[in-house]
């Protein structure tokens, strides 16, 4: 009896586990139909916050040059003159507009951001991750889906040319992982959002209360969201373009870090994406694939057809995923798929980090935790 229910148990999950990978991958895949581009170059204001050298690379200052020479307004942001980015973006760009400010909330990006923010002049304010390669035809199909029910446009980044095996693994996540189920759940209608470019109109970024619309959550990108929905009642979507950053080389501690930090500060936002972060090991690839392995005990199974059933189980699982990042355009050659076996293997190592920082949100040297007080639902809160 007792076998029977494990087995019946084991395949289940397993079953339903693979289920959501293939689904979800189908979904990723599926692209919004393309709207009539209505703005032009001339109707954008770009605010681009830099800190360091890193956040000034050449490529992409040289992208805000060519948005600006199109007719764009361009707000390069920085907290001090003395930071490096100043001088490395006019090495590249010498008449590049670089605002000088900071402000005094618990978040150091949205001190950085807040200036360009209230500059911008444009009908279309797109606020920009430092290094994404977004080219003005990217920015107008993103925006083209504005509407007055759509407030929102997030356009997800993909990682693009990773020159070692944790540059790799940093696309792994930011593509095979994070993107593929932001845009499953965008098109189930899921209020979603992630770094890269966030494209709304001037009109709407007043209504919300300007830079403090970014601030009514512990992350900035999910705050400007549930502000637009709650507060407006207006939509939000993913756009069906994903602009490319140039990812380069990586340091494995830098993306393990990021990684850490991104989950403890989901653990920060509201119950139901709490219950998602703790819930993703669960029915990641290891998981499903121990549940497999306990039916096949459970049915008596012998070693070798053990071993082949967890082999074959891992090429569907990542069959999805490479399915999905074709749909995309996105390669998935054989150090990718090393990588999202890694970064598999290491979810539940990473969803326990994640709780046990979820105190300690480091951003730049910053404590994002220790400035934030959350409401009594969870849900929301103010800094202190």
């Amino acid at each position: 009896m007792a076998a029977c229910i494990l087995f019946w148990a084991g395949l289940g999950w397993w079953a339903a586990t693979m289920l959501v990978q293939w689904i979800s991958a189908g979904l990723g895949r599926s692209r919004r139909p393309a709207d009539p581009v209505r703005h032009g170059a001339a109707d954008f204001s770009i605010v681009a916050p830099m800190v360091g050298v890193r956040d000034a690379a050449p490529a992409y200052v040289r992208r805000l040059a060519d948005l600006s020479r199109a007719g764009a307004e361009v707000l390069i942001c920085v907290t001090t003159e003395h930071d490096e980015a100043v001088g490395r973006a006019r090495v590249e760009w010498p008449d590049a507009p670089i605002l000088v400010g900071s402000d005094d909330t618990f978040n150091p990006k949205l001190n950085n951001v807040r200036k360009g923010l209230e500059a911008a002049s444009r009908p279309v304010v797109a606020l920009c991750d430092a290094g994404i390669d977004l080219t003005l035809s990217e920015l107008t199909a993103a925006a083209a889906h504005l509407s007055d029910k759509v407030g929102l446009v997030l356009a997800l980044k993909t990682g693009d040319r990773p020159e070692n095996f944790a540059a790799e693994m940093e696309c792994s996540y930011i593509n095979g992982h994070q993107a593929r189920f932001l845009m499953a759940a965008d098109r189930l209608g899921m209020p979603v959002a992630s770094g890269g470019v966030t494209i709304l109109t001037r009109d709407v970024l007043e209504r919300i209360g300007g830079h403090q619309g970014f601030l009514n959550y512990l992350a900035d990108d999910y705050s400007v969201v549930r502000m637009v929905r709650d507060r407006l009642g207006q939509t939000t979507w993913l756009a069906r373009v994903m602009p490319r950053l140039l990812v380069g080389g990586r340091r494995w501690q830098d993306v393990w870090r990021r990684q850490v930090r991104w989950g403890s500060t989901r653990l920060k936002l509201s119950p139901e994406v709490r219950v998602l972060v703790l819930l993703e090991p669960a029915i990641g690839w290891l998981a499903s694939g121990l549940a497999l392995v306990v039916a096949l005990l459970a049915a008596g199974a012998a070693p070798l057809w053990l071993a082949l059933a967890v082999a074959l189980h891992t090429v569907a699982w990542f069959a999805a995923e490479a399915w999905f990042l074709a749909g995309r355009g996105l390669p998935f050659g054989p150090r990718a798929w090393a990588a999202a076996l890694v970064r598999e293997a290491l979810a539940p190592l990473l969803a326990a980090q994640a709780w046990l920082g979820r105190n300690r949100i480091d951003w730049r040297g910053t404590n994002l935790a220790a400035g934030w007080q959350p409401a009594r639902d969870g849900t929301a809160g103010k800094h202190v």
